[in-house]
């Protein structure tokens, strides 16, 4: 009897994706899925064989996750490394953790030595899925299979890198190893040097086809407290080569002060020679503004797709909006403020970062570090003719590097994502004929950028064209591990099914439980095509995660620009921490 209640529930639950299954893109998608049959490494790879083709002439293969804390995409990770380094001669596997804490652990793959378990410890990846896939990196290196490195990528530790770059010295340089020293302490105490954020918005993009060579008027009604710059509804139109056509955000207005609902209306004609439409919602400085019971007209008549908008903001997730709160404002639902309905959009300037601005000048300790850069390379063969070998010179060079990426992303100079990709670069610059698996976020292995920045994905796709295949992971419901929203203790989080119409969901639809999905292969004309090139929602949850919001960090984007492939899990559990020695 349980048994078969169980049964019961499972059809109960797939029933609604199942009714989709005629649909285009739902056929489409289970037409072109590569069905996997497990997560688990050392289950062979008969299901894995179409990957070869997919992954051809790859040189870089960039594994994704959407969430940091997934035991099922920790253990396909491990899976699809197992595949490609016994299938397919990849010889370097990197994650996103420091460069000079990760490669410590190359010691115990290559060679055995040190403890596993509590380098892991280090990093922010101590999870037994990662553990008992460094142990299988140890297996594999000595069955005498293949070679398989053990290195990062990230540059956020200075404490490491530059104990290193401190050692040579004092071994090799003993006369400058004071210089480095002074260095090091200003890293030590270095503050965060946040980005001057001065607006927030939520971004939607509105279909080509429906409004070309129409006047689209655009109405909602805003409620404002304490607000010194204005808030904003906007419309923008771009034409060929991103080149403005037209755009309006009521700044003649004077949304402002403190002032309770009031309705607001813009118009523009779209050009026939429009290639993209962008409308939304703003806060321009500080105070807080609500917005509600958005309208929008084509001609005088009015629009309405509940497929892909929701512009009275009653549903429980904001429907085909970007929020692009960054870290100085927030976006959520109010549902103690509403014109029409039960809850309205909010956006508030908060001033709360999630990094000190206490301490030293980063930009000062980004400089010190450039001129230690610059006298290890002047003083190469010096360190040569003292007995340094050419590979040890190398890596106290690089980790003078990773010191100075540290410095200056902490002072906003240069980007994380840039500096992580040109460690990749350095890495298989001093390998040749390597292959490389990186293991970080969707949000880095993407190779279209987040609100205007360029990600690690973007920067790799520029120095390795061709070479380079992205894998996203996407999963339909499910728990996984998290810090809570003020970065306090890591726990468990669950999420319900993810909204109709995310990318979640389409891909949930087809019923299958695990599979792969080559992006490369969509059609360039029809349903299918419109579909994916319409910006969707997808979970894509960092290092923290607000309580009590379900549909919290659904991030908007066109998945066929973002990945090569997609990598979908429909249920998953949280990963599991190694318990402390």
């Amino acid at each position: 009897m349980q048994l078969l209640l169980r049964v019961c529930l499972s059809f109960a639950f797939w029933l609604p994706l199942f009714a989709q299954q005629k649909a285009p893109v739902t056929e489409w998608i289970a037409n072109q899925a590569i069905p996997l049959s497990t997560v688990e490494a050392r289950h062979g790879f008969a299901d894995l064989q179409p990957l070869k083709k997919a992954l051809a002439g790859a040189r870089i293969v960039g594994l994704g996750e959407a969430t940091h804390g997934t035991r099922e995409f920790f253990r396909l990770k491990h899976r699809l490394l197992e595949f490609l380094a016994t299938e397919m001669g990849f010889t370097i596997f990197a994650i996103e953790g420091d460069m000079a804490v990760a490669s410590r652990l190359n010691d115990y793959v290559l060679r055995g030595e040190g403890d596993p378990k509590k380098l892991l410890g280090s990093l922010y990846c101590n999870h037994e899925e990662v553990l008992d896939m460094i142990h299988w990196m140890r297996e594999f290196n000595q069955s005498g299979k293949g070679r398989l490195e053990f290195t990062g990528f990230d540059m956020q530790n200075v404490y490491t890198s530059g104990a290193i770059v401190s050692g040579f010295a004092g071994k090799y340089d003993p006369d400058y190893s004071g210089t480095v020293q002074s260095a090091l302490a200003a890293s030590r105490n270095a503050r965060w040097v946040l980005p001057d954020q001065k607006s927030a918005s939520a971004n939607a993009t509105f279909p080509l086809a429906a409004a070309a060579g129409k006047k689209l008027r655009i109405s909602g009604f805003v409620k404002t407290e304490k607000v010194d710059g204005r808030a904003a509804i906007w419309l923008r139109v771009d034409g060929p080569g991103k080149k403005l056509l037209a755009f309006d955000d009521l700044a003649g207005s004077k949304v402002n002060g403190s002032e309770s609902w009031k309705e607001y209306s813009l118009e523009l004609p779209i050009s026939s020679q429009a290639t993209n439409i962008a409308f939304g919602v703003a806060l321009y400085g500080g105070g807080t503004a609500w917005f509600d019971d958005l309208k929008i007209e084509l001609d005088g008549a009015v629009y309405d797709n509940p497929a892909l908008f929701d512009f009275t903001f009653e549903a429980p997730v904001p429907k085909g909006l970007y929020l692009g709160a960054g870290l100085k404002y927030s976006i959520l639902f109010d549902k103690a403020v509403a014109h029409g309905g039960k809850q309205s959009l909010r956006i508030q300037r908060i001033d709360t970062p999630y990094a000190p601005t206490e301490g030293s000048d980063p930009a000062a300790a980004a400089t010190a570090w450039g001129r230690i850069v610059a006298h290890l390379l002047q003083s190469n063969e010096g360190y040569l003719g003292k007995g340094a070998s050419p590979g040890e010179i190398a890596w106290t060079f690089q980790n003078a590097r990773i010191a100075q990426q540290c410095m200056q992303a902490r002072a906003n100079l240069v980007p994380r994502d840039r500096s992580m990709a040109e460690n990749v670069k350095w890495t298989l610059d001093r390998s040749p004929g390597a292959k490389i698996v990186l293991w970080a976020h969707n949000g880095h292995v993407r190779t279209s950028g987040i609100g205007g920045n360029r990600t690690m994905g973007a920067y790799l796709r520029e120095m390795f064209p061709e070479r380079m295949v992205t894998m996203g992971f996407s999963f339909y419901e499910g728990s996984f591990e998290a810090r809570s929203q003020d970065l306090g203790m890591f726990k468990d989080f669950t999420v319900p099914p993810a909204p109709p119409g995310s990318l979640d969901a389409a891909l949930a639809a087809t019923g299958l439980p695990l599979f792969a999905l080559d992006l490369r292969h969509l059609p360039r004309t029809g349903v299918v095509a419109e579909w994916f090139k319409v910006p969707r929602q997808s979970r894509t949850i960092g290092i923290a995660y607000p309580e009590d919001s379900p549909y919290a960090n659904l991030a908007i984007f066109n998945s066929s620009e973002a990945f090569d492939m997609l990598l979908f899990v429909a249920k998953t559990t949280a990963a599991r921490k190694n318990p402390p020695q």
